[in-house]
């Protein structure tokens, strides 16, 4: 039964037990071909209905301009993607994924839209007379953000042979589909503009180009461009992060009561995405080397990556040390010990000329691929070596030579997890509701570091950072704000998001203390240890601005839709000093300075 939320699923296989089969089960045969739809039929589950009436209530339209303009172009997109997921293996990876996405997006967009007065800097008669369009305009710009993904990342098999592709129409035959290896993950953002006519169709592409300005936002927010795309993208930018983190069971408030997945399972996704879609493999200077026996992962990179991918998405009980998280990785099987009881392996890799000694973790083949999926074997070698005297097992420490070629450090955006949902449908909206807050500033102090993910292509000043062997040879201010600036330029730091180290207020960024330099810490040495004298070596560089009464610090409250409140503290750094020159930044809408304008 495909394309329903698990809770639904129990309760039709109770319908289908008792002798009643509702009108929008899967007809999927047994050879696993599913038969095309109607949107109608698409959208007629529960949860799917209501998120459409979370969608209607969230817009002050007439009925028939929201059927016209919003449900007719909802339901051709339903009938584009059908039962599609909208990933191989990790978010919304069921059949129904995509459908089910970009609903949610949709729903966090109009939620994230009232905290904006649009079109910004209007008079509020033009806000007036053109909001409910810029209302549009995030549901459209929500609604396509992805939608590519089911022409560039899968081939559509017809049971009549053929292969199928989206822009030739609606599916007309039964289908499967397969994921194409090495596919390109950017290529969907450039290809989304190819689908607006099919589910904007002419109506909403005219009203849409009435405003030549939101027009281009749109098609700038749906085809990567976030540099020009403004406030449309960022919403649309909050509202895609916060359907993730809710489907692979990150803090997103209480929008998901349903139980979790176990730390183990969190770990065996990562594990796979960043194995077969973030890394080199089996190649000089790769982070990962297959041979008959195993596969072999470099250390403390891929551990780094795993840790980072799974806090980035808000899951907790992942382990601060990374001795623990090789410790939790071990105790359930996920990795190979060494003939000492130990994690860490010592290898020697050779191939051809080029030879290297490293520091690697050793894994079950079949924890990644199935038998037929598994790639070519590497041609050159692999050799454990003895363990030497460097301590405890599992600290490791890398061994690199100077003939190695470091790759390129793999990015971190989505983790395996099969959806689970509560079936309490009838709260959604009251969820959603209560979830900007933690969406839009990272929630309380205790929650796990936010939706910061790692750039696919890192600029060489990060990497290199990371690289450093000790936190006594990266601990300056300079360092630091060389890492901050180019964690913003590449949104592995993100801005006035979940858990967001930096956020923007009265035309200044907040640089979060402590937050900001444990997370640098962490991410340069392994641990938080020596943050205070990082924030040291920082505030002498007197980029900041002082508080009224001289100090260094700033308060800024913080304030969402729920009515809940919390302050947060840290820096006020002028926008030039962190960011691109010309980069337009908008202000958080949830949080204020509590103690006013800083002294110049």
């Amino acid at each position: 039964m495909h394309g329903l939320h698990p809770e639904e699923r129990k309760l039709r296989i109770l319908n289908i037990l008792r002798g009643r089969r509702s009108a929008t089960d899967s007809v999927q045969d047994d050879a696993g071909w599913e038969s095309p739809r109607t949107g109608a039929e698409l959208l007629a589950t529960p949860y799917r209905q209501q998120l459409l009436r979370a969608i209607q209530e969230s817009t002050s339209l007439t009925a028939p301009v929201f059927e016209a303009y919003v449900k007719e172009p909802l339901q051709r997109y339903a009938e584009r993607v059908q039962l599609l997921p909208a990933s191989e293996s990790h978010h919304h990876s069921y059949p129904g994924g995509m459908l089910d996405h970009g609903l949610e997006t949709c729903v966090f967009g109009l939620r994230l839209r009232r905290q904006h007065l649009l079109p910004p800097k209007e008079s509020p008669e033009k806000q007036s007379s053109t909001g409910e369009l810029w209302s549009v305009a995030v549901i459209y710009a929500c609604l396509l953000h992805d939608i590519a993904k089911v022409i560039v990342d899968v081939d559509i098999h017809l049971k009549s042979g053929r292969r199928w592709c989206l822009w030739e129409g609606i599916i007309p035959d039964q289908y499967r589909v397969r994921y194409i290896k090495g596919r390109d993950y950017f290529l969907h953002a450039a290809a989304n503009p190819l689908l607006c006519k099919e589910v904007m169709g002419n109506a909403g592409l005219e009203w849409l180009k009435s405003q030549p300005e939101l027009f281009g936002l749109v098609m700038y927010a749906i085809s990567g461009h976030s540099e020009r795309s403004g406030v449309i993208g960022e919403i649309v930018s909050q509202a895609d992060r916060a359907s993730v983190a809710k489907s692979l069971g990150g803090k997103v408030s209480n929008i998901d009561k349903a139980p979790r997945e176990s730390l183990q399972s969190k770990l065996k996704g990562a594990i796979r995405h960043i194995v077969t879609e973030k890394i080199r493999l089996n190649e000089k200077g790769a982070q990962g080397f297959v041979t008959s026996e195993a596969l072999w992962l470099v250390t403390p990179l891929i551990p780094r990556e795993i840790k980072s991918y799974l806090l980035s998405h808000g899951i907790e009980g992942v382990p601060s040390n990374e001795s623990r998280l090789y410790d939790e990785m071990q105790s359930h099987g996920l990795i190979i010990e060494n003939p000492e009881g130990r994690s860490i392996w010592k290898c020697r890799v050779e191939m051809g000329e080029w030879r290297t000694d490293l520091s690697m973790l050793k894994v079950h083949k079949s924890l990644v691929w199935s038998g037929d999926e598994e790639p070519e074997i590497f041609s050159g070698s692999v050799e454990s070596l003895d363990v030497g005297e460097s301590g405890e097992g599992s600290q490791p420490a890398r061994q690199q030579r100077e003939d190695q070629e470091p790759g390129d450090k793999p990015a971190t955006t989505e983790i395996s997890s099969e959806r689970t949902e509560s079936g309490r449908t009838e709260k959604i909206q009251d969820d959603l509701e209560a979830s900007i807050l933690d969406i839009a500033t990272g929630g309380d102090e205790k929650a796990a570091p936010g939706l910061e993910r790692q750039p696919r292509n890192p600029d060489t000043g990060a990497e290199k950072l990371a690289e450093q062997a000790s936190l006594g040879q990266s601990s300056s201010g300079e360092e630091f704000l060389a890492w901050l600036r180019d964690g913003l330029k590449t949104h592995k730091v993100l801005m006035n998001d979940s858990k967001a180290l930096v956020h923007a207020v009265d035309g200044m960024l907040m640089v979060v203390s402590p937050k900001v330099f444990k997370r640098y810490c962490q991410e340069v040495s392994g641990e938080e240890k020596g943050w205070k004298e990082v924030q040291d070596s920082f505030q002498k560089l007197k980029l900041h601005k002082k508080n009224k009464d001289g100090g260094s610090f700033h308060k800024v409250r913080v304030v969402g839709p729920n009515k809940k409140s919390s302050t947060l503290s840290g820096y006020l750094v002028g926008k030039d000093d962190l960011m691109e020159e010309g980069k337009e930044v908008f202000d958080n809408p949830f949080i204020d300075l509590i103690d006013g304008k800083p002294e110049e």
